[in-house]
């Protein structure tokens, strides 16, 4: 809007609604970010835990068969061996499964980054667009209390 342009009331309300429109379609749009921010972190969480359970299980089994299960060692070992290569090889999978889940998450946190200051701006641009619908009708309201006063001292004038 240049300097001396003053918008129509409909035109006010129009550029002030889409400037909130735009205000809500990032707020809802951070809200998404923030959800998916959420489950990356919850995924993360669960395959940490998934990981624990995996390297307790496979600790649990070396244990025992190094402790009191090994007198049946000679008889179990092929399977035994073949249970802790399966626990071994699921860890694996998992540890980078995590790796894939950490770098997903990171994505999240960037685009919730993303989405604040975009919500920011949006934000600054309807903050500035109230205070130029404001300002303006400000000037207006001047402008018709000097025409008033100037009509107020003209009528005077002709009378006297």
């Amino acid at each position: 809007m240049s300097g001396g342009q003053v918008l129509s009331q409909a035109d006010a309300r129009q550029w002030l609604r889409l400037r909130q429109l735009r205000v809500q379609r990032a707020r809802q749009a951070l809200a998404r970010a923030q959800a998916e921010e959420g489950q990356a972190r919850a995924a993360v969480g669960a395959r940490e835990a998934q990981i624990e359970q995996g390297r307790a299980r496979l600790a649990e089994l070396l244990s025992h068969w190094g402790g009191p299960g090994s007198v049946d060692m000679p008889r179990w070992c092929a399977q035994v061996q073949a249970h802790r290569e399966a626990l071994a090889e699921r860890l694996e999978r998992d540890e980078y499964a995590l790796l894939d889940e950490r770098e997903t998450l990171e994505q999240a946190q960037a685009a919730v980054r993303q989405r604040r200051a975009e919500l920011a701006r949006a934000e600054s641009r309807e903050a500035a667009v109230d205070a130029t619908l404001k300002d303006q009708r400000r000037q207006v309201r001047q402008a018709r209390e000097q025409q008033a006063e100037l009509e107020a001292e003209d009528a005077y004038r002709a009378v006297h």
